[in-house]
């Protein structure tokens, strides 16, 4: 069985679910958090940078949710085509989602952090920076 490392509240995490639910794949959601030192050891072991979603098949252990979701369409399809077969295809998919997770998930992690770091006095300088790189003239 598949089992997935991750948040709940992760933008990324979800991608992998969707993923997941799309192709109706039986697997385990391991919630990485402060009750789960297991689990966050885990993910802090098995990512280069420590950071979830991080997938478990077997053996297999992937890291990133591009790649996973790339895995899960190789090796665990279902009814949903995740990445086109059609190379030029397949490139422009790609291309939008990593244009979604640069240039809109991360400048939106970085104001959702900000809030986590300190709720009640969050930097405005770091979320106005954050803010500006989600504009675009």
């Amino acid at each position: 069985m598949l089992i997935v490392y991750g948040h709940p509240f992760s933008s990324y995490t979800w991608k992998v679910l969707i993923a997941l639910y799309a192709n109706e794949a039986d697997f385990e959601f391991r919630i990485v958090d402060a009750d789960h030192p297991d689990h966050r050891e885990f993910v802090q072991i098995n990512s280069p940078m420590g950071k979830f979603p991080v997938l478990v098949d077997g053996d297999n252990v992937l890291f990133e949710s591009s790649t996973i979701i790339e895995y899960i369409g190789k090796h665990h399809t279902g009814q949903e085509m995740l990445v086109p077969e059609n190379t030029d295809a397949a490139i422009g998919i790609r291309m939008v989602d990593r244009v979604f997770d640069n240039y809109v998930m991360t400048p939106t992690t970085a104001i959702v952090l900000e809030h986590i770091r300190n709720a009640n006095a969050p930097d405005q300088a770091r979320i106005d920076e954050a803010k500006a790189q989600l504009q675009r003239d």
